[in-house]
């Protein structure tokens, strides 16, 4: 593909204001802190596991936390 063909595809997508690029990224401050939960929720979860405390319970667990900010 053309360099210059993919320029235009690129800016054609991000001019459109229903892209995921717009309606996720730009100016969208409630998804990027909901960024940095999901990333400190995934560390949790991690740690969780190495320590052995996991455990089966669903709720309550790092993964509950973390699969509810996405799904938010």
């Amino acid at each position: 593909m053309e360099i210059n063909a993919l320029i235009g595809i690129v800016d054609q997508y991000k001019k459109d204001s229903e892209s995921v690029y717009n309606t996720w990224f730009i100016y969208n401050e409630t998804r990027i802190k909901a960024f940095r939960s999901i990333r400190r929720g995934v560390k949790d979860m991690i740690n969780a596991i190495k320590n052995n405390t996991f455990g089966n319970d669903f709720k309550g667990s790092p993964l509950e936390f973390v699969l509810s900010c996405i799904t938010e």
